[in-house]
């Protein structure tokens, strides 16, 4: 036993004086060290680079002739031929925004599809083809099983109509 416990001393002793070797050895010349950092810390700084100089500023050449009158509209608003029709009765989905309104399934009953729409409620309607959604009186055009398309008619900003697609993807998200 005694054997034993001399060996597992003697293995310590020799780790720890493995540790402290490399230590003891750091302690001399330190006044090498010393010297440097006070030559480093006193030396003048190198000199900067010059700022480059900018390119110089040349003004575009501007005539008050080629302003025009903010009261006189830049683009001539043409008639179109296609416009929301305002007499329409609306369709209950049609009072929400597009995307407050999502598609949480596609139903086949026989030849006829539906699409499942949720609005921001919760509650769950059944559309098809024709049925209006959105508040750019947008028209379903076709049913996929991974969304719709619907047909929205926008305002142009010239006083005319534009006719935009509109995807609606199938909601991939649970809950309401």
């Amino acid at each position: 036993m005694n054997v034993r416990r001399f060996r597992a001393l003697g293995a310590r002793a020799a780790m720890i004086f493995a540790l402290v070797l490399p230590l003891a050895a750091c302690g001399g010349g330190g006044e090498s060290l010393h010297a440097w950092v006070h030559r480093v810390e006193n030396a003048p700084p190198a000199p900067l680079a010059p700022v480059p100089q900018p390119a110089p500023y040349h003004p575009p050449a501007f005539s008050a002739e080629l302003l025009r009158s903010p009261f006189v509209p830049s683009i001539r608003a043409l008639p179109s031929a296609v416009r929301p029709n305002p007499d329409r009765p609306r369709q209950y989905l049609e009072r929400f925004p597009l995307d407050s309104l999502k598609l949480v399934g596609t139903l086949r009953l026989g030849k006829d599809v539906y699409a499942l729409v949720q609005d921001p409620h919760g509650i769950v309607h059944r559309v098809t083809y024709g049925n209006y959604l959105g508040q750019n009186d947008g028209k379903i055009v076709a049913i996929h099983p991974n969304g719709l398309v619907l047909r929205e008619i926008l305002a142009n900003g010239t006083g005319g109509w534009v006719v935009t697609r509109v995807f609606m993807p199938l909601s991939t998200t649970s809950g309401g």
